[in-house]
């Protein structure tokens, strides 16, 4: 957009005619020949007033460009932001689960292990229950003949009784006999 050159009436047009009639020819040309030179600098300045328009336009286009993309850009950095926070809970809970996973293996482990000590106790318990019942085997036939022992010792008992009367009878029989041959032999 080119401005168009101003006239700048300074004086009334008759004291202007009034100040030509003063000057000399070659005044009246330095003064022409400045007011050209003068133009040309205007219209220059005039040029590079509209490129220096048209370059702050673009440079407001990229400004209000650049507002746009740096509001993209803070919306996508509050995402990531956003993101990172949700990664990071992630990995907290992929973490805790590693761990729960962890614990369960050692739990897992134990209970094997408890497992294998249980069996080996069930042997052993099972080893231990068949030798009781085999001493319980045992156990009835010694008292069965201890029961026997006591009915042996008791008709022991009664034979050896019948056998001091027995021994009583005969001394007293031995003694009556003698005291009848006695008795005989008197």
């Amino acid at each position: 957009m080119f401005l168009a050159p101003k006239s700048y009436n300074l004086m009334p047009l008759s004291g202007f005619s009034a100040l030509l009639l003063m000057l000399s020819e070659a005044q009246i040309q330095q003064i022409i020949a400045e007011n050209e030179r003068l133009q040309v600098q205007l219209e220059e300045l005039n040029y590079i007033l509209l490129l220096r328009e048209q370059e702050i336009a673009g440079l407001k286009s990229i400004a209000a460009d650049s507002a746009e993309l740096r509001s993209t850009l803070d919306m996508q950095l509050e995402e990531l932001q956003l993101m990172q926070n949700r990664i990071g809970k992630h990995q907290q809970k992929a973490a805790g689960a590693e761990e729960r996973e962890f614990e369960l293996q050692q739990e897992l482990t134990q209970a094997v292990r408890l497992q294998r000590d249980y069996n080996d106790l069930f042997q052993q318990y099972t080893y231990i229950n068949t030798q009781l019942d085999d001493i319980q085997i045992e156990l009835a036939k010694v008292k069965k003949r201890n029961t026997m022992l006591q009915q042996i010792a008791v008709k022991i008992g009664e034979m050896e009784s019948n056998m001091e009367n027995i021994t009583m009878e005969r001394d007293e029989l031995k003694a009556r006999l003698i005291a009848l041959e006695k008795l005989q032999g008197e």
